[in-house]
């Protein structure tokens, strides 16, 4: 399986997403911040698509490109390593259940979280209050490269986070105060009714993102990767 995630900014706000991956198995488009991990200031203006591949070469070729609805686009494919989880995209569908739980990257890796919101209103308040907290401060994380989020009308909530190693991104996860504080909250008082983590290499990518492509020169590859008992 191969993944890819797409970052688009309108020439002007629309209802819905202008753009889908043609070929891809699965895919999910979401509203976005203005090129951040945070939750959108103005509806309809950036959107997040994620897409999911049996073939990277179609991956990769399905890349927008700009035009009269779309400013500018950043397409990344990635190589799923791992999953953990239960979260279900849109329209029911859970395309990394069968991958291995562990894995490991050797270069630039990515990670894709998936939230199932609670119906709970206090549960799903406290965890956008940190989820704004944590969005604002990954931007400074050493080794971080890029970070966005997708929030569609059905689905899980994704963030997209690109790293310069996959080191980068577990360091971060797991002893930065505020996030590991999250963690250990989900676990012992959960505030999502499922989750999801996606770890993966990145292939490649194309296009821009606020003017430059956070990625470019850089590529992971998959090693030690363990099957699913």
């Amino acid at each position: 399986m191969f993944v890819s995630w797409t970052a688009l900014e309108l020439t002007t706000p629309a209802a819905a997403c202008p753009w889908r991956p043609a070929g891809a198995t699965v895919s999910q488009a979401g509203i976005a911040g203005p090129g951040r991990a945070e939750l959108p200031e103005a509806v309809g203006s950036w959107w997040s698509v994620l897409g999911t591949w049996e073939d990277p070469a179609a991956a990769l070729a399905a890349a927008p490109a700009p035009g009269a609805s779309v400013r500018g686009a950043w397409h990344v494919v990635l190589q799923p390593v791992s999953y953990r989880g239960d979260a279900v995209l849109s329209g029911g569908a859970r395309p990394f259940d069968r991958l291995p739980h562990r894995g490991k990257v050797a270069g630039a890796a990515a990670v894709i979280t998936l939230a199932g919101l609670s119906a709970n209103a206090g549960r799903t308040g406290e965890f956008l209050d940190r989820f704004a907290s944590l969005g604002r401060q990954v931007r400074d994380a050493p080794g971080s490269c890029a970070a966005l989020v997708q929030a569609p009308e059905d689905g899980a909530v994704l963030t997209f986070s690109a790293w310069r190693t996959l080191r980068d991104a577990v360091t971060w996860a797991y002893h930065r105060p505020d996030h590991a504080a999250t963690v250990a909250r989900q676990e012992t008082h959960p505030m999502l009714d499922s989750t999801g983590f996606l770890r993966c290499a990145v292939l490649g990518s194309t296009g821009t993102f606020d003017g430059t492509d956070p990625l470019a020169g850089l590529t992971g590859t998959p090693v030690h990767a363990q099957e699913t008992p």
